[in-house]
């Protein structure tokens, strides 16, 4: 919605929930990163997006910026961790406040297959 610079972003973009990662494999990440880049250039100032903790409102400079953090941590313990559990563990130890781990395992799971 141009005129009011917002963005609806949908499963583009997170706020404050575990990101759902079982179709990040294989360049997954890196076209969800290129995704997040367009709307990034889109210059938003509230985002809605796919997935969010009711508690936290709807900036678009945090939004972004954490999405794109949680994909670039989830790197890490991928190359460290040879099974989904040290994965899902070390994902909840660097993010322990948001919302679903649910979707983290099931992320965790699917990396690993």
């Amino acid at each position: 919605m141009p005129d009011l610079d917002l963005v609806v972003a949908g499963n583009v973009m997170y706020n404050g929930v575990h990101q759902y990662l079982v179709e990040s494999a294989n360049g997954g990440r890196d076209a969800w990163r290129k995704a997040i880049t367009l709307v990034e250039d889109l210059r938003p100032r509230p985002i809605v997006t796919g997935h969010k903790n009711k508690e936290l409102d709807d900036d678009a400079d945090r939004a972004i910026t954490e999405t794109r953090r949680y994909l670039d941590a989830a790197d890490e313990p991928l190359a460290r961790h040879d099974d989904p559990l040290g994965f899902f563990h070390a994902m909840l130890d660097r993010f322990p406040d948001r919302l679903n781990p649910g979707a983290l395992w099931s992320g965790a799971g699917a990396l690993y297959r």
